[in-house]
C-alpha cells in the first residue's frame, strides 16, 4: 500500500493507471504477488468508474464467454486410496473437464492407476510440486506414468533448476509442465529457451497480475507451448480475474483447461462470491469491474480495514 500511496502522491493525488501498477514492484515473490493484488484493485476501480467489465477490457469474444472447469485433487490423509477415488468421482460427476492429481514419492503409480481404472477417458494430469529428484530411481518411476496416459507431469523437480528440468524432459516419455518455476515473465522465457517444459501453468498471483500473465502466455504461444491458468487459493474476486484471463488466453491460443472452480470449495467465507459452476462450465463475469463487489457486512465481520485517498481516472 505504501508504494501505491507514494505513487499517487507523486501524481498529485491521482492513482497510477492499472497498466502502470506492476511497474511499482520488483521481481521477488512477495513483490510479484503485491503487484497482482494492487493491479487488480486499481483496475477494478477503473473499470467500475467506466462502467466496463474486465471481459470488455480484454475483448473476450462470444465463443469464450463460458469456460470449462478443471479440478485439483490433493493427497488424502494417510494416503487413503478410497478417499481419493471418491473425491475424483465427485469432481467427474460435477463435470470437471480434467483432473490434476497431486503426487509425491511413494504416492504416484498406485493412485494414478486407480483413477485411470475408474475413469478411462478422463483428462488426467499429475502435479508433483517439486517433490522428486533427477536420480535414476525417480526417473524410472515417473516414466511409468506414461502407462496411464497422463497428459503431463507438473513440476517434478524443485523450481529453481530449469536446466535439470530440461535434462529430465529428454528422458521422460511424459511431457513436463512447469508451475512453481515460472515466477516472472522473464523466468517463463528462460524456461522456454532451455526446453524445460512442454506445457505451462501460469498463475497471475505469482507472475505479477493480468498483464504479466498475458506477456508470459505470449511467449508460450510463440514457442508452441500450451498453457493454462492455475489457481492460487484466491477468493472470489481474484478467481474471477483468473476466469476472465483464462478466456483471453484461450482466445489468443489453443490451451489447456484451467483451474476455475468455485473458491467456496476451500474457503469458509468469501466476501465476493463467484459465478455458479454448472455441469463443469462457468460464465465469465459481465458486470462492471473485475468481479463481484465485496459484501460490506462480511468485510466488517472479518475485521477488514479501509484507507481512502482521492483518485481520478481519465
Amino acid at each position: 500500500m505504501r508504494r501505491l500511496v507514494e505513487a499517487a502522491r507523486a501524481r498529485g493525488g491521482r492513482l497510477p493507471a492499472g497498466a502502470e501498477v506492476s511497474q511499482l514492484f520488483g521481481s521477488s515473490s512477495v513483490d510479484r504477488m503485491l503487484a497482482a493484488v494492487f493491479e487488480m484493485a486499481v483496475g477494478d476501480a477503473e473499470l467500475r468508474a467506466g462502467g466496463r467489465a474486465l471481459a470488455d477490457d480484454l475483448a473476450i469474444g462470444e465463443g469464450f464467454r463460458t469456460m470449462a472447469v478443471g479440478a485439483v485433487v490433493g493427497i488424502p490423509a494417510a494416503h487413503d486410496l478410497a478417499a481419493l477415488r471418491q473425491e475424483v468421482d465427485v469432481a467427474v460427476r460435477s463435470g470437471a473437464a480434467r483432473v490434476r492429481l497431486k503426487i509425491e514419492p511413494g504416492w504416484e503409480l498406485e493412485p494414478v492407476r486407480a483413477v485411470r481404472a475408474d475413469h478411462p477417458d478422463l483428462v488426467l494430469q499429475v502435479d508433483a510440486n517439486g517433490s522428486f529428484k533427477a536420480g535414476t530411481e525417480d526417473v524410472a518411476v515417473l516414466s511409468r506414468l506414461a502407462e496411464f496416459d497422463v497428459l503431463c507431469i507438473e513440476q517434478p523437480l524443485p523450481p529453481a533448476d530449469l536446466v535439470a528440468h530440461a535434462q529430465l524432459a529428454r528422458l521422460l516419455p511424459v511431457p513436463i509442465c512447469l508451475d512453481e518455476s515460472l515466477t516472472t515473465p522473464r523466468r517463463v522465457t528462460d524456461a522456454l529457451r532451455n526446453g524445460s517444459c512442454a506445457m505451462a501453468c501460469l498463475k497471475p498471483a505469482r507472475l505479477g497480475g493480468v498483464r504479466a500473465t498475458r506477456a508470459a502466455h505470449a511467449a508460450c504461444a510463440a514457442a508452441g507451448v500450451p498453457a493454462f491458468v492455475g489457481g492460487f487459493f484466491e477468493a472470489g474476486l481474484g478467481r474471477a480475474a483468473n476466469l476472465v484471463l483464462a478466456a483471453r488466453l484461450g482466445q489468443d491460443a489453443t490451451g489447456l483447461v484451467s483451474d476455475l472452480g468455485d473458491p467456496a470449495d476451500y474457503l469458509a467465507v468469501d466476501p465476493c462470491g463467484y459465478p455458479r459452476v454448472v455441469a463443469g462450465w462457468v460464465t465469465v463475469p459481465s458486470a462492471p469491474g473485475v468481479g463481484n463487489r465485496p459484501e460490506d457486512p462480511v468485510l466488517e465481520e472479518l475485521g477488514a480495514q479501509r484507507r481512502w485517498f482521492p483518485a481520478t481516472y481519465t
